[in-house]
């Protein structure tokens, strides 16, 4: 009799499964809780309880509240029990996610160095004049305006010197700027 209605209710897996699933159990415990089930339901058939439904069925309402009772419980003692293991899991991604920033940032920083003198070393091999008008406009962030009032240097002059300097910068590290942007930090 026993062994009848244990056949009958694993018939019914996938349902009981689905049921588990739906109650939101984490999907990597859905089987332990149906297993856990089909234990309790056999001690209680082996105490005499009997689940049957008519001659040919087992009490799915009964199963059902056997699932949902496993379930809480599993739940309820994971929040308690596991909530020091929880934080600690927490901590250690916190950890490793500052690591793996720091480490992006590191190499990040490097390319954009490795970009910068392959720049300035290109701009180095100017002329005098070039090399000093790229050098005051791009670091130190004056205007023209400014910059043409300080140097003494015409405003048009200033702006097609500079516009220059850039589509020669453009040409010659476009690739080197394009691996900087998408990350690619090494090919730089």
């Amino acid at each position: 009799m026993i062994n009848k209605q244990l056949e009958k209710l694993a018939s019914k897996h996938k349902t009981w499964v689905g049921l588990v699933r739906s109650m939101g159990c984490n999907p990597s415990y859905v089987e332990d809780v149906v297993q856990d089930a089909y234990i309790r339901v056999y001690e209680y058939l082996n105490k005499g309880v009997d689940i049957s439904y008519g001659d040919d069925d087992v009490n799915d309402f009964y199963m059902y509240m056997t699932l949902r009772s496993i379930y809480l419980n599993k739940a309820k003692k994971k929040s308690i029990a596991n909530e020091t293991v929880d934080m600690q899991q927490e901590a250690l991604e916190f950890t490793l996610n500052n690591l793996r920033e720091e480490f992006a940032d590191v190499e990040e920083e490097q390319g954009f160095k490795r970009l910068m003198n392959k720049i300035f070393t290109e701009v180095n091999s100017w002329d005098f004049y070039s090399k000093n008008i790229f050098i005051a406009y791009f670091t130190t962030g004056l205007s023209l305006d400014k910059l043409s009032n300080e140097t003494g240097i015409g405003r048009s002059s200033l702006y097609n010197s500079i516009r220059r300097y850039r589509e020669v910068i453009r040409e010659s590290f476009s690739e080197d700027a394009e691996d900087y942007y998408n990350g690619d930090y090494d090919k730089i």
